[in-house]
């Protein structure tokens, strides 16, 4: 193989051709410059660089001809990350070009800069897409997304026939165990017969102990019973899923490792080894077994060696609880190559982390080695971490700041994080930097509840704050209180998502009025004959009619408050605070009237009804705009697109949120403007000049997790001996003999107790994440006492951080040392206090750049052009705009349009024409979304008609709107009372796509309906607007004319056989408008308006 460029040689061309590179350090020209072909792994450290090194590697393969662009395959697990290496690699090669290292091909062609960067899935995907049908999949869906596998699950569950004396669990918890179930039987390649067996192995060792039996082995036989009972409606959520070709994700790679297992194993390794000759795989400590499966299914050592490199830090396996595990990176060289053909390289040096923090960092994993060397029952958690060398500083690396603060409360942590950030925040050497500049500050959380404290007190400081998601797209601010609003208006017991609302801005009610209107929701349970502090059961037992009869029963409900509003007495509320509660109720009221639609629909109303579009415009430090809101709504309109209600929608969320996960937000962004709070999970791969890692306190983190984590208590997992990775995880064992049930209860000790150890590995692994995304300085906090009424003492990191200070004073200092205080928590018996309702600066600045902007009076064009440059040539542009909008304008007409754009050639084609001049995105209003619905709904109902929906049985109060605001539900009771509703379209009749040409143009569109009497056709299209007459329905039956012309065309239907008519279904209204336009008059539209 002859070397032409070295590693440094092409740093330094690239430097010269104005590229922002680093001449690679000794290590980093190891990996750079291997000769080796074959399976090679590379421990690259936290900073340690390495995206630059994999970015520099395929350069100087590329620049050497040792392989071209299009022949390396690069995976990684996120879009984010793919697009950054795909970014990084192209720019490189550009570069490369530039500086005229990168020669034409044989054939003096240009070189294809192209290299294939994408995720472990979508690779899959692809994979699975081109040869799925092997394996009898429909591959052509998307993959379903976990509120649909949720919405599949609970319709599943719920319909399940039978009677199940063993299920012990909710139905909510049912559907989550057999999501848990389906998961990981995919992930381990197993199906659920194989679990039949190995449970009722399990089961009757336990049975057959004859002592009788204690709570742990009673709790493991009832376990496994429940397990057993489930598992049919875990058959039925598989065999609806993959019948329908709803596959998940997980699916989809599980279903992709099971063919590249398979017989056609060699035929598609083949494809894709001859396609990509150099793979490298990203951050390989995260993949999951079903990832390894198939990747080695491809690339594995058994088909012959392949230039296989995979980069990772086991110190930074943090994704246990998704299938990952620390041993994958000890495990490749058996899957890829034997250990003498593969070769390792490590990068040692962190190009991020000050002294102090790669001090602490580097003693945070020696104490997780030294706490699994002591057991040998852990000897391959150990040997995995042994594998990897310490971290050194970098050349010229600062000294850096280890901060450690020991509070009383969770309020004092919050305020002495709020008070360090402050004195660097508001220095002026910083304030003075320019934005790009600037040092960035984070506070990465293990739990979601130090979030609001934190938050207040930076606020407190005039700090401006970003919280990324708090774990999950449902926490995000302005998605929180759509979601609080909706439940307001579907559950009449939502008072915390009420008292949200009250509290917010857009009410903004004060104490005295929120103490009002729980006077008056103890006056409406006492006249009912509840008293505010009777339970569920309490009112059950007293057996009160008018409160069991109630529609929205529910006690002390300040939501009923609300719908009686008009009763409550004057004199309980401020007269502000009683107009601001009345013109709630009515609003409410209302809206509730207008959610009976789409869940798309009822998010739209709920943003309307709180202003959120313009807000998180206007928000001074929201750098997102609308960018969470639309998110949210495509969650909603994939979960919908399933079947999904909105009750059923906003019960998904509860679910969501309890699993501390929420909804994937999307990717995170290190900013100087605000102060940033994220889960640690999410900080990964990111890095900030000033981090704080609040709560190292006991069962909070290192977190506890859950008591029944183990598959002998949770029904949702599967037995060790059935995972794939079981070699690397520890089991539990039946003791051998007859043993009794007290020796049995120990083993099943001694196995949650091996699991809780195993748990906290991870969890110092994840302090060691956290801990490296400091740059800086870093500060680690605890308190004594949280939410609760009694302390909780250090946890053993914040115990390690202590110790590491108290020995290297000159790395850092403690900032409070609070000794462990007697009583209970001081917070519950002084609550904080403040004025109510606060008003912001913010607001204050806006009212006065309205009343400003109000005052100033009309300039003339001479003054303006007294403006500033940029201002000038923008405001006479529109100037101009507006002053020759009458003047005709002259465009191409594009080779395709649609039906809708022929309209608009007849009825405006000077509008038309500014249009296709200036595109400007169309508003997509609520009346066009609820008629998008509506053919949704009516499309479906084509495909599989029901003798009765669900619609039939709504009792809701019907809307009193004109028929352009029907609501869905309604618009559909209407459709099925007309004629339409009893006759059936012919074959391949709904949603007819075609295209054909009109005067050289390519005309596209879809007809709604066809059907057939005798040999006469009659083309359908569904109005859910209000019937058009006159001039209005002359240019709309352009449209009719059209799909008459393009139906004739399709079918070879003589075009006097076809009929058109347009079904106005809010008024119930059939309109067949007389001499439809022929193809000649058609053509004449676009001829007559074509541009010279």
């Amino acid at each position: 193989m002859a070397i032409k460029y070295s590693a440094v040689e092409i740093a330094r061309k690239l430097k010269s051709v104005g590229a922002k590179v680093h001449e690679p350090h000794p290590d980093q020209v190891k990996i750079i410059e291997s000769s080796h072909l074959g399976p090679a792994i590379i421990k690259a450290g936290a900073g340690s660089g390495k995206t630059e090194t994999m970015s520099a590697r395929v350069v100087w393969l590329v620049a050497n001809k040792i392989v071209s662009p299009d022949q390396i395959l690069g995976l990684t697990f996120t879009r984010k990350a793919a697009g950054e290496l795909a970014n990084r690699i192209r720019t490189r090669l550009r570069q490369l070009k530039l500086a005229g290292l990168l020669e034409t091909d044989s054939e003096s062609k240009p070189i294809d800069l192209a290299v294939a960067v994408s995720t472990y899935h979508s690779y899959a995907g692809r994979v699975l897409s081109e040869h799925g049908l092997r394996l009898g999949i429909d591959t052509d869906t998307d993959p379903i997304g976990e509120a649909a596998a949720w919405q599949m699950a609970n319709n599943i569950i719920s319909n399940f026939d039978g009677a199940f004396p063993e299920i012990i669990h909710t139905p909510r918890t049912i559907v989550k165990k057999v999501l848990d179930l389906a998961e990981q039987l995919g992930e381990h390649g197993k199906d659920p017969k194989e679990l039949v067996e190995v449970c009722e192995r399990w089961l009757a060792k336990f049975q057959a102990i004859t002592d009788g039996s204690n709570e742990g082995v009673r709790r493991a036989v009832a376990s496994l019973k429940e397990r057993l009972e489930i598992i049919p409606m875990l058959e039925r959520f598989n065999e609806v899923r993959l019948s329908s070709g709803q596959l998940t994700f997980n699916d989809q790679m599980a279903f992709a490792a099971k063919l590249v297992s398979g017989e056609f194993r060699k035929e598609i390794a083949s494809a894709e080894r001859a396609k990509y000759k150099v793979v490298l795989l990203d951050e390989y400590q995260d993949t999951s077994y079903s990832q390894v499966r198939f990747l080695t299914g491809l690339y594995g050592a058994d088909l012959g060696l392949h230039s296989v490199t995979a980069v990772g830090d086991p110190n930074q396996s943090i994704y246990g609880w998704r299938g990952a595990s620390a041993g994958t990176m000890a495990a490749f060289p058996k899957e890829f190559g034997a250990p003498e053909e593969t070769k390792e390289f490590e990068l040692t040096t962190t190009w991020r982390n000050d002294h102090a923090i790669l001090g602490l960092a580097n003693e945070t994993i020696a104490a997780l080695k030294t706490s699994a060397e002591i057991d040998p029952r852990f000897e391959k958690v150990a040997n995995a971490m042994k594998s990897v060398s310490e971290l050194d500083a970098r050349d010229g690396a600062g000294i850096g700041e280890v901060l450690v603060g020991q509070y009383e409360t969770m309020q004092s942590e919050a305020l002495g994080i709020a008070e360090h950030f402050a004195k660097a925040w508001h220095d002026p050497q910083r304030l003075s930097a320019s934005q790009k500049d600037r040092t960035t500050f984070a506070v990465l959380v293990r739990s979601k509840k130090y979030i609001p404290e934190i938050e207040q007190a930076l606020r407190a400081q005039n700090i401006p704050v970003e919280v990324v998601g708090l774990g999950g797209l449902i926490h995000v601010p302005e998605v929180a209180d759509v979601i609080a609003l909706l439940r307001v208006l579907i559950y009449p017991d939502s008072g915390s998502a009420l008292m949200r609302l009250l509290v917010g801005p857009h009410f903004a009610l004060g104490p005295r009025d929120l103490q009002g209107l729980g006077q008056f929701v103890r006056d409406i349970a006492k006249a009912n004959g509840a008293t505010s502090t009777d339970t569920l059961l309490e009112v059950l037992e007293k057996g009160v009619p008018s409160i069991l009869e109630a529609d929205d029963f529910a006690v002390g409900s300040a939501i009923e408050a609300l719908d009686r509003f008009e009763e409550a007495p004057k004199e309980y509320f401020s007269k502000v605070g009683y107009e601001r509660l009345r013109k709630l109720s009515q609003e409410l009221a209302s809206l509730r009237r207008r959610i009976n639609g789409s869940i798309t629909d009822a998010l739209l109303e709920a943003e309307r009804f709180l202003y959120l579009d313009s807000e998180v415009l206007l928000h001074t430090h929201s750098r997102t705009g609308r960018r969470h809101l639309d998110q949210f709504l495509d969650e909603a309109s994939k979960f919908e697109r399933s079947g999904g209600t909105l009750s059923m929608f906003l019960e998904w969320l509860k679910i969501a949120d309890d699993e501390e996960s929420g909804l994937k937000v999307a990717s995170v962004d290190v900013t100087s403007e605000a102060v940033q709070i994220l889960t640690i999970h999410a900080a990964k791969g990111l890095e900030w000049d000033y981090v704080a890692v609040p709560g190292l306190v006991e069962r909070d983190f290192p977190s506890s997790g859950q008591e029944s984590a183990t598959w002998t208590t949770n029904i949702g997992e599967i037995p060790i001996e059935m995972r794939g990775d079981k070699h690397a995880l520890v089991d539990f064992s039946f003791p051998g003999g007859n043993p009794n049930a007290a020796t049995v209860n120990k083993a099943l000790d001694q196995f949650a107790d091996d699991v809780k150890k195993l748990r906290e590995f991870e969890e110092y692994r994840l302090a060691y994440v956290a801990f490296t995304r400091a740059k800086r300085n870093l500060i680690c906090s605890g308190a004594w006492f949280g939410q609760g009424v009694k302390s909780k003492g250090p946890s053993s990191l914040f115990e390690m951080v202590s110790d590491f200070v108290r020995r290297n004073p000159n790395f850092g200092k403690f900032i409070s040392e609070v000794e462990k205080p007697s009583g209970e928590n001081p917070s519950k018996d002084n609550p904080r206090t403040g004025s109510w309702p606060k008003v912001s600066d913010r607001a204050t600045e806006v009212a006065k750049s309205a009343e400003f902007v109000s005052s100033i009076p009309a300039i003339s064009k001479a003054e303006l052009t007294k403006l500033n440059g940029d201002i000038y040539q923008d405001a006479l542009a529109l100037l101009n705009e507006i002053t020759t909008r009458e003047e005709k304008i002259s465009v191409m007409l594009p080779a395709r349009i649609s039906v809708s754009t022929l309209v608009n050639l007849k009825k405006d084609p000077q509008a038309l024409a500014l249009n296709i001049r200036r595109p400007v995105p169309n508003h997509i209003d609520k009346y066009a979304r609820r008629g998008t619905q509506f053919h949704l709904w009516l499309e479906e109902r084509f495909k599989d008609p029901q003798i009765f929906g669900d619609e039939i049985f709504d009792t809701s109060e019907a809307s009193d709107a004109s028929t352009e605001d029907l609501p869905l539900k309604e618009l559909q009771e209407k459709w099925l009372a007309s004629s339409w509703a009893d006759k059936v379209p012919i074959k391949d009749g709904v949603e007819v796509p075609f295209e054909t040409t009109v005067a050289g143009v390519l005309l596209r569109g879809r007809i709604d309906a066809v059907y057939k009497d005798g040999d006469q056709y009659t083309v359908v299209d569904w109005k859910t607007g209000r019937a058009k007459s006159g001039d209005d329905l002359e240019v709309a039956a352009i449209q009719l004319a059209m799909y008459r012309l393009a139906y004739s065309k399709l079918y070879q239907v003589p075009i006097e056989k076809i009929s058109a008519a347009f079904h106005y279904v809010g008024s119930n209204e059939t309109v067949r408008p007389a001499d439809l336009l022929s193809q000649a008059e058609l053509e004449e539209i676009i001829t007559s308006n074509l541009a010279s």
